[in-house]
């Protein structure tokens, strides 16, 4: 994802959370808390860089 869908998606997760514990809709605030945390999950996902991999593939 782009950094504007990321930010678009945790800013909606964000408002979607809030509204939640407004209004007392404890369902709606764990969805928006999900939504919020989604898009820092793929950044963990990927593998540590390595610049030094083609190097010692070249070599």
């Amino acid at each position: 994802m782009s950094k504007a869908k990321d930010l678009r998606q945790r800013l909606v997760g964000k408002a979607k959370q809030a509204v939640g514990e407004i209004i007392g809709d404890q369902a709606l605030h764990d969805n928006g808390k999900a939504e919020a945390d989604r898009p820092n999950n793929h950044y963990e996902e990927r593998p540590p860089l390595n610049p030094l991999k083609k190097l010692r593939q070249l070599t």
